[in-house]
């Protein structure tokens, strides 16, 4: 069996990173068929990582099949205002409104605060990952997310956050095991945050 490593993400990853955001954008689930195209998910959540400014993004890799990721933006006001202005007007003509869930998403991501709180002030960066079933529950999530902790403290940031759907259960279970904390939530959403440089918790 081919051991699984982390290592940087690269443009030539797109497809595949796409994939994992898909096989898990359904609160965890799989979210083929719930949008108008397949695509649109990683379009919002995924690839802009790949290109914005102050981003990063790793990969997990299983014998060069990428099987999870994480991404995240060092400066959310900076990515922001990059998404808005270049990388949707460029990627929001390829998608077009067919289903229910097209209906909260686009429009979403046309927001141009939708990446944009309170809590950006204290927490300036914010991230998104996601791991295939196979690679749940064996550690790859906390390896991620202590990478990208310490790319994201070597370059000055002190505070990150990220938000979550209530009716993705597994994923607030997972982030208090990793040094988040619970700061405010609203009828749809939680948001966590913690310190770059505060110590995962033992789970």
């Amino acid at each position: 069996m081919t051991t699984p490593r982390i290592r940087p993400a690269t443009p030539a990853d797109e497809q595949q990173i796409a994939r994992v955001c898909l096989l898990t954008g359904a609160d965890g689930g799989d979210a083929a068929g719930r949008f108008g195209d397949d695509t649109v998910l990683a379009d919002v959540f995924a690839l802009p990582y790949l290109h914005g400014p102050s981003c990063s993004a790793w990969v997990v890799d299983v014998g060069g099949q990428v099987s999870g990721y994480v991404v995240g933006a060092a400066d959310t006001e900076a990515f922001q205002e990059w998404f808005s202005n270049e990388w949707w007007p460029a990627k929001e003509p390829l998608h077009t409104a067919k289903t229910p869930d097209d209906a909260w998403l686009l429009p979403a991501a046309a927001d141009r605060t939708r990446c944009l709180s309170d809590v950006v002030a204290d927490y300036p960066a914010h991230l998104h990952i996601d791991l295939l079933p196979e690679l749940q529950g064996a550690g790859w999530g906390r390896r991620l997310m202590d990478t990208l902790m310490a790319q994201l403290a070597e370059q000055g940031v002190e505070g990150v956050h990220l938000v979550v759907p209530r009716a993705n259960e597994p994923a607030q279970a997972f982030y208090p095991k990793v040094g988040f904390v619970r700061i405010g939530e609203d009828d749809q959403n939680v948001t966590f945050a913690r310190s770059t440089t505060l110590g995962s918790h033992a789970s």
